[in-house]
């Protein structure tokens, strides 16, 4: 089983994490990968095998992404198209999309035996067209393909679904999401939690000057436009799960639907998407744990109030 490793170095204990990944494959039998930029921090691990991670995970089994959702992200993006199933391992802040912590690496043993559960996640293709309908630019989505403002300004767009007008609107913005996506950026513009492996596309206005716009609930095979309405388009832009935005123009039109592509996450936890959902979503910040929170308030206990 060859096994490509993803992770951000600058991220926490990622670098460490790495190491213990890297040994704990190993010693299951597994082939390790690593991007070159790699070398560095595992260069004296003899048995990795080094290649740039575009072209180690077109035949690889497994990509194991080692940082948080972003990293996750990010590395959904290079696995689209291959047959690589996907494993996050979480040393961000929240890691929604992790199925690992770093204390859980001895699982990982289970790639090699097939005991774990792969779950099916559906994607967004994006593209940017111009006044004559040729595509300028394409993007793909894990999560959320978002159109909007700086400065938040409000954006005039129309929204079309299969060539039929849905309405005009106005707002800061708008979300177009997964189920997956759901509980992200559109969770926090006042969305609806999908189950991810449910096959739909969520739109989802941000800040709409409106006081009827609700989050709608497209079938996975809707084919939905955008067109802006106003002549003077300034700072208005297109971006796929946070990644560097596209700067759009007045004539660009946008259609969003589904990719005919798929992510398979890997889930070695054994919990359910709700399980998940209260645990990490319900939790205070990463980082303070329980004895951390009794001793602050401890603290503020020993505290003289003052009643004035």
């Amino acid at each position: 089983m060859k096994v490509v490793l993803f992770h951000h170095l600058q991220k926490g204990n990622a670098p460490e994490v790495a190491r213990k990944v890297c040994l704990a494959l190993h010693r299951n039998g597994m082939e390790v990968w690593a991007d070159l930029r790699c070398l560095g921090l595992l260069g004296d691990m003899s048995f990795i095998c080094y290649a740039p991670f575009l072209e180690a995970v077109q035949d690889a089994d497994v990509a194991v992404a080692i940082g948080g959702d972003g990293t996750i992200l990010h590395c959904a993006r290079h696995v689209v198209g291959t047959k690589a199933k996907l494993l996050g391992i979480n040393t961000g802040r929240l890691g929604f999309l992790a199925s690992m912590e770093p204390d859980q690496i001895g699982e990982i043993a289970r790639l090699q035996t097939g005991d774990y559960r792969v779950s099916k996640r559906m994607l967004l293709r994006g593209k940017v067209l111009d006044k004559t309908g040729t595509c300028l630019r394409e993007l793909t989505a894990l999560n959320d393909i978002v159109i909007s403002r700086n400065f938040s300004r409000v954006i005039e767009f129309t929204v079309s679904r299969n060539n039929v007008v849905l309405g005009e609107y106005r707002a800061d913005g708008v979300i177009f999401s997964t189920p997956t996506g759901s509980t992200a950026y559109a969770l926090s513009a006042g969305g609806p939690i999908i189950e991810p492996e449910f096959s739909c596309i969520e739109m989802t206005l941000i800040c709409p000057h409106s006081l009827s716009a609700r989050p709608i609930l497209f079938s996975p095979e809707s084919r939905l436009c955008v067109s802006l309405q106003e002549q003077d388009v300034r700072d208005v832009y297109i971006s796929a799960d946070g990644a560097p935005p596209i700067c759009l123009d007045a004539y660009h039109r946008m259609e969003i639907y589904r990719s005919p592509h798929e992510i398979s996450l890997i889930d070695l936890s054994g919990n359910t998407f709700f399980d998940s959902l209260n645990r990490k979503m319900m939790q205070s910040l990463k980082g303070e744990s329980e004895k951390e929170k009794v001793t602050k308030w401890e603290k503020k206990s020993d505290t003289p109030q003052s009643w004035n």
